[in-house]
């Protein structure tokens, strides 16, 4: 049966467990049970500003574990996941996640969509050795270098590079930024469009860095404006999107999201101003028009369920979660173990087809896809559509 706490531990809680983990730090070499329920952490934004993306996390996750307890399981014992809320805040993330990475009856956990989060726990990952996948695209996770830690999103560089690949095949020849420099995210997101674009040969007129707790961008947007570039990319997550669509509605100018923005949860508060962005997303939010085949197996695996359950298409956030989960339950199917170490060793050589396409994970690459995991869409009459540009790639490299 499928086990899920939320829980929101206080400070004698975290006594307690210190305590506790002091007394039983010697127990079998410090690894997971190897009988009853295999124990997963997860950690994301429940309430705060990104509670979109943990919302969606936790209701896939949920999703995905019911369905394998129901299936019998990993390696004939249930799944037992812990969820925790970070509030959207790095240090209760980081609180929450050390909790969990010191007590070894967990054998993996999911880390934070939120990206500065992910990124905050990756020294305890190493020090606590214990395999995490952040479900936010971390960049500092993709070579390797952190044994430990791994990414099951398509990371901001690779965005970038896909996003520009589609402006060049559009002919814009100028283009204007808006990003938030306050987390890896969208500076990363940024740094890697400009220079994705200087080698296109597209000119970036504006480069504005913004304040993403902020409710009014006119003076960025004036400065856009005033540029007349080809088009607009926004590099933010959470709230700051939508009101930028609104202010930004009736320039004339095309608007550019990122895969921040790939979900109902922009789409419908933006309203009819977002009618026509475009955005990058994963391959699966386009899902219901992919060509038959693996992946679009893999999708509806995972979508049909959903949508049954909450009548509307699975946002990217949920679909992320349910990859990071499949990743897991794969690594330690593949290490017929639930060992930490054993089910490190296993990810590190997985090659595993997910509803966001496949992951070739390696030991100097923990990221694990491409570019062809990557769709470009548009708003249109309130969904989400695949451009033409990214229907026609569907016909030529899609994961398999």
């Amino acid at each position: 049966m499928l086990r899920t706490r939320l829980t929101v531990p206080t400070v004698a809680g975290a006594l307690a467990l210190a305590l506790g983990l002091a007394a039983c730090g010697s127990a079998e070499g410090g690894t997971a049970s190897s009988s009853g329920p295999i124990k997963i952490g997860v950690v994301v934004p429940l309430t705060g500003p990104f509670a979109p993306l943990g919302i969606g996390d936790k209701a896939a996750i949920e999703q995905e574990v019911a369905r394998i307890n129901a299936d019998g399981g990993v390696l004939g014992r249930d799944l037992e996941v812990t969820i925790k809320d970070d509030k959207t805040e790095v240090p209760q993330s980081v609180t929450e996640y050390n909790q969990m990475a010191g007590d070894r009856s967990y054998t993996a956990i999911l880390s934070s969509s939120n990206v500065s989060a992910s990124t905050a726990i990756g020294p305890s990952a190493e020090s606590n050795k214990i395999p995490t996948i952040a479900l936010g695209p971390v960049s500092a996770f993709k070579d390797g270098s952190n044994a430990y830690a791994f990414t099951c999103v398509a990371i901001p560089e690779l965005y970038a590079e896909a996003v520009v690949d589609y402006l060049e095949s559009e002919g814009v020849e100028s283009l204007a930024i808006a990003y938030t420099s306050e987390d890896p995210y969208g500076k990363n997101g940024n740094d890697a469009t400009v220079a994705a674009a200087e080698a296109a040969g597209i000119e970036v007129v504006v480069d504005e860095a913004i304040d993403v707790a902020a409710t009014d961008f006119t003076a960025a947007i004036s400065k856009v404006k005033a540029a007349e570039p080809d088009a607009f990319l926004v590099w933010v997550a959470g709230p700051a999107s939508v009101i930028i669509t609104k202010q930004f509605a009736g320039s004339g100018i095309p608007l550019v999201m990122t895969g921040a923005q790939a979900s109902n949860l922009y789409v419908e508060p933006a309203g009819a101003e977002a009618e026509g962005v475009v955005m990058t997303s994963s391959i699966a939010v386009p899902g219901r028009e992919l060509p038959a085949g693996p992946l679009k197996d893999a999708v509806d695996a995972f979508a049909n369920p959903w949508l049954e359950q909450n009548d509307v298409y699975p946002p990217q956030f949920a679909f992320d979660g349910a990859a990071g989960i499949q990743l897991l339950v794969a690594a330690i199917e593949k290490a017929e173990s639930s060992d930490r170490e054993k089910v490190r060793d296993a990810l590190e050589s997985l090659d595993v087809l997910t509803p966001i396409g496949r992951f070739e994970f390696s030991e100097d690459d923990h990221g694990g896809i491409g570019k062809d995991a990557i769709a470009i869409v548009r708003v249109e009459d309130g969904d989400l559509k695949a451009t033409p540009y990214s229907l026609e790639a569907f016909g030529t490299s899609l994961p398999e």
